[in-house]
């Protein structure tokens, strides 16, 4: 690594553990007993789930990726999901980056999920949703892109403990070229709803032309839970590798 890297990746560093230093005072603050309901994996696996009426997920994550170039790179994100009802969510999340030049806007997505059925109607939990994602010049470095995600997810957790979840959608990218891809994910989890659980999942993006693998670790302290992971690449790119930490936090207003 060139020194004008070094110093690059000095200061990514830098933003990296002062935002992983932040989730992890704000999971100390908030955590207390009562029902969980960030759920859905690390690396943005759904499950067929809906919050309940009224409650608002506050959510707080931070990456470290290792791109082709072997240079690393900090993201961040901050998200709000609100239950609309029972069966229907909405979420909004706004993304920054650091490649050693200090923090720069990423982009920020919306979506809005709706569960059919549950598994209490049904042998598997049924739910649509709709995803539209901007990234960001310095996301996508001279690219500002745009892409509409509809996707159908199918949930169903075996004797209690062990859950498991598939996403299969459309990704359809508007801007700044017209191309479509079909885009899936794998997840399970083990033993479910517990203090500690272990998950794994594969996710699909056909646009970058990227499957990653991540194993990970989901903590449920109530109201609060704690997702540890890291994704390698199958096709590496354009990352090679990313660890990932997300704290999440449940109000009720």
């Amino acid at each position: 690594m060139t020194p004008p890297h070094r110093v690059l990746a000095a200061r990514a560093i830098s933003d990296l553990r002062l935002v992983m230093g932040l989730a992890v005072c704000l999971a100390a603050f908030v955590a207390s007993p009562a029902g969980a309901t960030g759920r859905d994996f690390i690396d943005e696996t759904s499950i067929a789930e809906g919050m309940r009426k009224g409650e608002t997920g506050i959510e707080l994550g931070a990456d470290g990726r290792v791109d082709i170039q072997e240079q690393l790179q900090g993201w961040f994100a901050g998200a709000t999901e609100y239950g609309i009802t029972h069966r229907w969510l909405a979420e909004t999340v706004v993304k920054g980056l650091s490649r050693g030049r200090g923090l720069e806007f990423a982009g920020w997505n919306l979506e809005t999920r709706y569960v059919g059925v549950s598994q209490e109607q049904f042998p598997v939990a049924v739910a649509g949703a709709l995803e539209w994602e901007v990234e960001s010049s310095a996301a996508k470095h001279l690219l500002y892109e745009r892409v509409l995600i509809p996707r159908l997810i199918v949930t169903r957790v075996f004797s209690g403990t062990l859950l498991t979840t598939g996403n299969a959608g459309l990704a359809w990218e508007i801007e700044p070229l017209h191309r479509t891809g079909f885009a899936w994910a794998l997840g399970a989890r083990w033993p479910d709803r517990r203090p500690v659980a272990l998950g794994a999942e594969v996710t699909r993006e056909p646009l970058e032309r990227a499957t990653r693998v991540t194993p990970q670790l989901h903590f449920n302290m109530g109201e609060a839970s704690i997702r540890l992971g890291g994704s390698f690449g199958v096709h590496p790119r354009p990352y090679h590798f990313i660890a990932r930490i997300v704290i999440e936090r449940e109000l009720e207003l």
